[in-house]
């Protein structure tokens, strides 16, 4: 049976507004393995983004743990939590958050020049990524020049 990579242990998220403490994620218990494909659907405001962003270590969980490949991440320090997202964990948002000058290659190579890789290390990862996603004749168009699809 493969291992989880990304598993939620009874997560708990609270918000404070004003005197109210708002609570959205009550021991929520997730599991996601490697290959596997799942939908996250549910009305509006009932916590899918809380829940996607303490997955992805945006969000610290107030209770429960988060486990990412086998490692305990719930109590990481901030800068902790940012280095295994710059380095393990990607994200590909609903809404667009590409930089409108820079081409769909440059957009994609950003993180990975962040990371330390080279130049020419970036651009081949890049350009092997959107050939992967079908659009690798795309990699010298700005944002405002691919379909939303292609963002």
């Amino acid at each position: 049976m493969a291992e989880a990579i990304i598993e939620l242990k009874s997560v708990e998220r609270h918000y404070v507004q004003g005197p109210r403490k708002l609570t959205i994620l009550n021991g929520a218990d997730f599991s996601l393995k490697r290959g596997e494909i799942v939908a996250l659907v549910a009305p509006s405001g009932t916590g899918k983004s809380t829940l996607l962003h303490t997955a992805g270590l945006l969000e610290r969980p107030d209770a429960g743990d988060v486990i990412l490949a086998g490692r305990a991440c719930g109590r990481l320090s901030d800068d902790e939590r940012t280095a295994i997202r710059r380095n393990d964990v990607g994200f590909v948002y609903q809404f667009h958050h590409l930089l409108p000058e820079f081409t769909a290659l440059e957009n994609i190579m950003m993180p990975q020049l962040i990371k330390g890789l080279t130049r020419k290390e970036a651009a081949e990862r890049s350009a092997q990524l959107l050939d992967y996603m079908q659009i690798g004749k795309r990699a010298q168009h700005r944002p405002s020049e691919l379909s939303g699809g292609e963002q």
